[in-house]
């Protein structure tokens, strides 16, 4: 004859069920589905706003470039902001206009994470496309 105690040790030594066991997974699965592109998101937001702060620190470095030179002539993006240069998600170009009294710095979005990304500019006059 079975006691309780044994009866207990029998149950509690079983496991979990494969039942059980798929709803911990499809959880989990759920879980991931929705965890997964918020993070992304958060991720891709991330290196907008670095991009844009390198922009920024592009900026001013042409600003003290134009203080020395009396013209924007000369300055380029590997000279004056490395890091921005080498971002590897966003591609930075430099224009000048107004006989090189005026720029335009567009940085386009470039890795594969970053698709779909809009295009940060930012010009002379303080315009900027993130604004």
């Amino acid at each position: 004859m079975l006691t309780m105690n044994k009866v207990i040790a029998r149950k509690s030594n079983q496991g979990f069920t494969l039942i059980e066991l798929m709803i911990a997974v499809a959880i989990i699965g759920i879980l991931a589905a929705i965890a997964y592109p918020s993070y992304r998101d958060f991720v891709r937001r991330g290196h907008q706003t670095e991009a844009q702060g390198q922009i920024m620190e592009f900026a001013a470095a042409l600003e003290a470039h134009k203080a020395k030179n009396f013209s924007y002539s000369g300055a380029s993006v590997s000279a004056l902001a490395p890091t921005l240069n080498s971002n590897p998600h966003y591609s930075t170009n430099l224009a000048l206009s107004n006989g090189n009294q005026g720029f335009t710095i567009t940085a386009s979005p470039s890795s594969a994470l970053m698709s779909g990304m809009p295009t940060l500019t930012l010009d002379s006059t303080g315009s900027a496309s993130w604004d």
